[in-house]
């Protein structure tokens, strides 16, 4: 554990290491939220096309 320590001790190192990391959390969140929003926009689509051809067959 001395080495983490030590390298926490220099501050460009921990800055950088920490930077990396939050920048990554929020990729993932958008990446996890950009997912669910195509997901989503496929459902409303099938269930307008759904209501199209219905509303046509009629």
């Amino acid at each position: 554990m001395e080495w983490l320590s030590n390298f926490f001790i220099e501050g460009t190192y921990s800055i950088a290491t920490l930077v990396i990391i939050i920048v990554s959390v929020f990729l993932y969140a958008a990446r996890r939220a950009h997912i669910k929003h195509v997901e989503r926009l496929k459902k409303i689509d099938e269930c307008y096309i759904e209501q199209s051809s219905g509303k046509l067959d009629d």
